[in-house]
């Protein structure tokens, strides 16, 4: 297995005190504006994420767990990296594990099959039943069945609706709208 430092780009090597700043400020946003993983849920689980799980660093393009974060979400950190900047393609992720571009569902698979965290690529619609129900403690899955998915990591959105048309999987630091979408998430995390 490589080691995941390998998918760690160089821009995410600060020194701890940089990125401490980062995280503080992207925590102090998070918590003013009432957002996070789970705060587009409702219910006030956006508190629950700011106050007990440590966020992911995050340098505006890539993000970076931390030593609080399990083995398994560095992982999914890493390999999520590899997708940023992959353009934007119907169907990509879900004939051929390395595609040359990803929607939605087959980003959301590529990363959750490369974890070990799935065992085939889903749909929208079968990302309905995946998992367990609800939010995760660290992983969020927001499904609209034949429709859409995106996942929400530790409070940092990876989605493939952005500001443009076309755009691929990002990292994004904004949330949106959870209305009509499901959750799910990955047994365990």
């Amino acid at each position: 297995m490589p080691n995941l430092d390998d998918y760690i780009p160089d821009a995410l090597e600060d020194s701890p005190q940089a990125a401490t700043v980062k995280n503080l400020n992207r925590r102090n946003w998070l918590k003013m504006s009432g957002l996070g993983a789970l705060a587009a849920a409702g219910g006030g689980a956006g508190v629950y994420y700011y106050s007990r799980i440590p966020l992911l660093y995050f340098d505006g393009k890539y993000a970076r767990a931390t030593t609080y974060h399990p083995p398994v979400l560095h992982q999914l950190v890493a390999i999520a990296n590899q997708l940023v900047d992959k353009p934007y393609k119907w169907g990509g992720g879900h004939q051929q594990l390395f595609d040359n571009g990803f929607d939605c569902s087959g980003s959301i698979s590529h990363i959750l099959y490369r974890t070990g965290l799935l065992t085939k690529p889903l749909n929208s619609k079968g990302f309905a039943g995946y998992g367990d129900s609800g939010a995760g403690r660290y992983v969020s899955i927001f499904v609209k069945p034949g429709n859409h998915v995106f996942m929400s990591v530790c409070g940092l959105r990876f989605d493939t609706s952005g500001n443009q048309t076309g755009e691929g999987p990002r990292w994004r630091a904004t949330a949106r709208s959870s209305s009509g979408f499901i959750n799910r998430h990955p047994r365990g995390l």
